[in-house]
């Protein structure tokens, strides 16, 4: 008995696959062709920055034990001096850590991301929005450990708009 072949090649699905390849063709021209950042941050400069964040948690876990004042007081000062100092510092420090990779790593090393932005240009942008640090850390988890497979290229800022901005001009 014979089985009938259904008829594979529609139109709509060829020309899906040829703009497919098209687009891949461009986003590899566009990865291959891109200028790799190398800032001047050291290794000295990035465990300063730590040693500032920690300086800053010590800080606090002091004032709260040690300041003579109402315990409502203690926990709001507290509070208010983990969120803006602490965070602000550890962001800082994170920063300064993709910075510094971002001037040490190869070449090659470097190039094997195949998304736009590369996977330290995304760290670096989520760093440095209004996230929390907690979500801007989750986006950067999931882009080097989800997104960024080595399969194909692909376009991934953490913000839509950015995105959408770079595709329409493509």
């Amino acid at each position: 008995m014979r089985i009938k072949s259904s008829n594979c090649d529609d139109s709509g699905s060829i020309e899906f696959f040829r703009a497919e390849y098209k687009r891949q063709a461009q986003l590899e021209r566009i990865v291959t062709a891109r200028v790799l950042i190398r800032p001047h941050v050291t290794k000295l400069q990035v465990a300063l920055s730590f040693c500032a964040w920690l300086l800053l948690v010590a800080g606090t876990v002091c004032f709260c034990v040690f300041a003579e004042i109402p315990v409502a007081y203690k926990a709001v000062c507290a509070t208010a001096l983990f969120l803006f100092g602490v965070e602000t510092a550890l962001r800082f420090a994170l920063l300064m850590t993709v910075k510094c990779y971002q001037s040490i790593a190869k070449e090659q090393t470097r190039r094997r991301c195949k998304c736009i932005p590369s996977c330290s240009e995304y760290a670096v942008i989520c760093l440095k929005r209004i996230y929390p640090l907690i979500v801007a850390v989750l986006k950067i988890y999931k882009r080097l450990f989800c997104t960024c497979d080595g399969d194909g290229y692909k376009v991934d800022f953490p913000i839509a708009s950015m995105g959408a901005k770079f595709e329409n001009e493509l």
